[in-house]
């Protein structure tokens, strides 16, 4: 960003605030669910992988920085040259292999010297205090588990994991109340969470694209039975599998026509 871009946002929030009735009742409070939803809205971005969409919402989830760095500005708690000032501090810190003669061998060490660094910040006796409690749980388990691991504590083999994944399985199975199925469950999610840590892949985006894919055929699900004139009370389950495999097996020739595609273009 320029300095001229920079300050003609800075100037254009800093006007909002003064003339718009609903952004000077804002508060920092009344903001915070804004922050949140612009956060999931730029992962469906990304996801999407769509440049314009991805603009759009980083452009959003920036004015939220913009926001709340005008109405510390007004109550003259701090400026949003403080907010960069602090951030480039923070980022020279917790790189010390970059901007000082730190040795590091590879992305764990680099892991491990954050985590370091920053409970030595917050001042805290253990490296869980620094993190957020109202995080998604999804999230929280993996720092969780990152923080562990930056201190070795976790399984070095994948099938270890599997064992683990098995044994709270059969724990669930011999559950007696609500609350042991309860935590036995918790503990079921925990692991595998651990099992998507080990494969790098991000569980709560995970969940989420399982999830918006069952809505997409749940979707059109319901478009074939409309078509065949029939509903969801009249059918048995099994006729319902025969609807929803077919939804997949027309799933799975668009994406071998795609591949094909792809590699005939590759000639």
């Amino acid at each position: 960003m320029t300095e001229k871009e920079f300050l003609k946002t800075l100037k254009i929030v800093r006007e909002l605030r003064k003339k718009c009735p609903w952004d000077k009742k804002q508060t920092h409070r009344s903001l915070k669910g804004f922050v949140v939803e612009e956060s999931y809205e730029l992962v469906d971005a990304i996801e999407s992988q769509d440049s314009e969409k991805l603009k759009d919402e980083l452009g959003d989830l920036l004015l939220q920085v913009f926001l709340h760095s005008v109405i510390a500005e007004e109550k003259k708690e701090f400026y949003i040259e403080d907010v960069l000032k602090n951030l480039q501090n923070k980022l020279i810190r917790r790189h010390p292999h970059i901007f000082s003669n730190k040795k590091v061998k590879d992305e764990f060490d680099v892991l491990r010297n954050w985590v370091e660094i920053k409970k030595d910040e917050k001042k805290t006796e253990s490296i869980m205090d620094i993190l957020s409690l109202n995080m998604p749980s999804m999230i929280l388990a993996h720092k969780v588990q990152k923080k562990a691991s930056s201190k070795k504590f976790e399984w070095e083999n994948i099938d270890d994991v599997y064992k683990k994944l098995q044994e709270e399985i059969d724990e669930l199975k011999r559950s007696k109340n609500i609350n042991e199925i309860e935590e036995e469950i918790g503990d079921i999610f925990f692991t595998l969470v651990h099992i998507a840590s080990k494969f790098n892949v991000d569980s709560e985006i995970a969940l989420r694209r399982s999830i918006l894919k069952f809505i997409k055929r749940f979707k059109m699900m319901e478009g074939f039975l409309k078509k065949d004139g029939k509903n969801f009370e009249n059918l048995s389950l099994k006729e319902l599998d025969g609807y929803w495999n077919k939804i997949k097996r027309s799933e799975l020739k668009d994406t071998i026509k795609k591949e094909y595609k792809k590699s005939y273009r590759k000639r």
